[in-house]
């Protein structure tokens, strides 16, 4: 046994030189400075953003940044539970298994036959007893295998960038549903506010109504008032419960609305720091995955050219035969070798192949407008946030001063009422305007923590 896989071990190494030395090397594809060339065909890639700021510092564990151990916590958990997630490690598995059978290909075969029987019949037929031990290679002289195995493997790559933007994108979510739920709860504060301002409105109408300085409209105009404004508060009830109970499935948790969130919002301060658009190719993930996506279809459409040439398969065999039943002939050479070749040139399939080729250059040429989507989409993002970063650092100030103004014009007027100098209406109408302030300064507030959140996205950041 020990000199029958010995002599099968030497055949396979003979194999395996002789396959070294007759393939041919495999094109690799377009390096990223081709491929831009290829992708943008209606744009020049800038050298600064339109919208100036410093991003370059931003990718940098952008978590950090708001200070908060519990979102931080928040974020391991959805990392580590969340369901999108898993599906998309066990993808990654898939892939591997997928490189794996790729690679496989380029190997030898080798099986092993043995049997041992008194009896006439089964597979060997006649009584034959023995061991044969047999090894196959297909030589790949064009490419065909090695092209295969170089799709998967930057399939791989793609699906690997594509779980890090899903990893960043559920931080993101996470950190987003968080601050708003925070948000929402903020604005059930103010809601109570107002229930309890309304109430107090409702008290001093009816006292006016009570020594003869009111009237009957303003009882019932406040009582009016404070039933709608109870009515928006039961709204905000529901609303901070489905924004827990969103955070909770962010974390693959059941959905009891019952996680806890801080009940205030940070404030920002810290710039914007450095950087240029091109950047963002080099480390935002969905942009890596694109162009590993064109890589894997470059080698197919080679793969596919390389069906069309002749293959060639390499056996050979290792074995001993006997029987109890039959005399083997005198010049039968026991134990047996062999060693052949077989050469497939494919003549004709019906266009199949040549098909195949035209498909995979089709979904080549889908890939490269794939990879400019992405590019055009990432830098829109950026764009996007930066402009939406400065609109609000500069409506911020007038929605303060406004929200202060009202505050005091909300005071003045009520004094008003209690003097008998204005009526319910207008103080309601003031009350209200305050209310709109304040909600608008906290919906501010919270976009700015949002849009900080979605330039660490579009940046490609890191947490």
């Amino acid at each position: 046994m020990q000199v029958i896989l010995r002599n099968l071990c030497l055949i396979t190494l003979l194999l395996s030189n002789f396959c070294l030395v007759q393939s041919c090397a495999v094109k690799a594809p377009p390096t990223g400075e081709d491929l831009q060339e290829l992708a943008y065909a209606n744009f020049i890639l800038p050298s600064t953003w339109q919208n100036s700021a410093d991003t370059t510092a931003v990718n940098n564990n952008w978590l950090d940044s708001f200070n908060d151990p519990v979102l931080d916590t928040l974020v391991k958990e959805a990392l580590h539970y969340n369901p999108d997630l898993r599906i998309s490690s066990a993808r990654i598995e898939e892939a591997i298994g997928h490189v794996e059978v790729a690679q496989a290909a380029l190997r030898p075969a080798l099986s092993i036959f043995g049997r041992e029987t008194t009896k006439l019949g089964g597979n060997l037929g006649g009584g034959l007893n023995g061991a044969i031990f047999e090894a196959s290679w297909e030589i790949d002289i064009w490419g065909k295998l090695r092209n295969a195995r170089n799709a998967e493997q930057a399939n791989l790559a793609a699906i690997k960038s594509q779980y890090s933007f899903a990893r960043l994108s559920i931080a993101a979510h996470v950190t987003r549903t968080y601050f708003l739920a925070s948000s929402t709860f903020l604005q059930l504060q103010l809601a109570q506010q107002m229930v309890m301002s309304s109430e107090n409105l409702k008290t001093i109408a009816q006292h006016r109504l009570d020594i003869g300085t009111g009237t009957e409209i303003d009882v019932v105009i406040a009582k009016a008032n404070l039933n709608q404004i109870k009515d928006a508060y039961k709204q905000l009830e529901l609303a901070y419960s489905n924004q827990l109970r969103a955070l909770e499935l962010l974390l693959g948790r059941y959905p009891k609305a019952e996680i806890e969130v801080k009940n205030k919002l940070i404030e920002l301060h810290s710039k914007i720091p450095n950087g240029i658009p091109l950047q963002i190719l080099e480390r935002r993930p969905d942009v890596l995955a694109a162009q590993y996506q064109f890589n894997s279809s470059f080698y197919r459409v080679g793969e596919a050219k390389a069906a069309r040439l002749p293959s060639l398969n390499i056996t050979a065999g290792f074995g001993i035969l006997d029987s109890p039943l039959i005399q083997l002939a005198d010049d039968f050479s026991n134990p047996i070798r062999s060693l052949g070749g077989e050469l497939i040139a494919p003549v004709y399939f019906g266009g199949q192949l040549k098909a195949n080729v035209t498909i995979r250059t089709a979904q080549q040429k889908q890939a490269v407008e794939n990879y400019a989507r992405t590019v055009l989409n990432a830098m829109a993002d950026v764009e996007n946030t930066l402009d939406a970063v400065k609109n609000i650092e500069q409506r911020e100030n007038y929605i303060f001063a406004a929200t202060s103004s009202n505050k005091r014009a909300f005071e003045l007027e009520e004094i008003r009422f209690k003097v008998g100098k204005s009526d319910m209406r207008d103080l309601l109408d003031q009350q209200m305007d305050l209310y709109k302030s304040e909600t608008d300064l906290l919906h501010l507030q919270t976009q700015k923590i949002i849009q900080r959140v979605n330039l660490f996205v579009a940046l490609g950041g890191n947490m």
